[in-house]
């Protein structure tokens, strides 16, 4: 399903899903399957919880800057929302939080995420876009471990290319702010290492040769 463009719309796709499943599920394991996290993986799936709780905030401010909307109205989902992630038990059922997840809200908030949508300049990374860029940072993070590079600048590129994949798989939650942020960041810890990378022994040999 092709990530929508604004912060409510995202929001409301994952509470969508999260709606549909069985109320005596537990709620670590909706939570998990909604953001695609292994419910072993307690430490990534707090973070990605985390995402979420921003996410709220972001659609929040997004619908506050707009003009020519009751903003009392379209605020008012955000209320059952909010009650659901500030209470959030993981050992508990399900059922005890779905109910916050009713029409109302629901709907609410789809009216949100459609006005933003249609004010909103971004675009959206197809799905198979998206594919296809997870296996380009697969392939280049197994270039740089198999490389020869110091001990050094491989944990640089490194470092840089698994925060690039970190930000795919928040893509659903962040959208392509957290591509963008994470591309600026590692473009400035290149400039910050440029000279260490120009002297390295690998580049050197590759000056070399040509």
């Amino acid at each position: 399903m092709e990530v929508q463009n604004n912060p409510a719309g995202r929001l409301y796709d994952l509470l969508e899903a999260a709606r549909h499943y069985p109320s005596e599920e537990k709620t670590k394991t909706v939570w998990a399957n909604v953001l695609g996290v292994p419910e072993s993986d307690t430490a990534t799936l707090l973070k990605m919880i985390a995402d979420v709780i921003d996410l709220v905030r972001k659609a929040k401010s997004s619908i506050v800057r707009l003009s020519d909307i009751d903003h009392k109205l379209y605020l008012k989902p955000f209320e059952n929302i909010e009650t659901l992630l500030c209470h959030l038990n993981f050992e508990t059922h399900w059922e005890n939080w779905r109910n916050h997840l009713d029409d109302f809200t629901l709907y609410g908030l789809q009216f949100g995420a459609d006005r933003l949508a249609r004010s909103s300049e971004i675009t959206t990374i197809k799905d198979e876009q998206l594919e296809a860029l997870r296996t380009e940072l697969d392939n280049l993070i197994n270039h740089v471990l198999e490389s020869h590079l110091p001990p050094d600048l491989k944990k640089l590129f490194l470092r840089n290319l698994e925060a690039l994949r970190q930000a795919w798989s928040t893509y659903r939650i962040r959208g392509l702010e957290g591509f963008e942020l994470e591309l600026e960041r590692s473009c400035g810890s290149i400039l910050l290492h440029k000279e260490q990378i120009r002297s390295s022994p690998a580049n050197s040999a590759e000056r070399k040769l040509g």
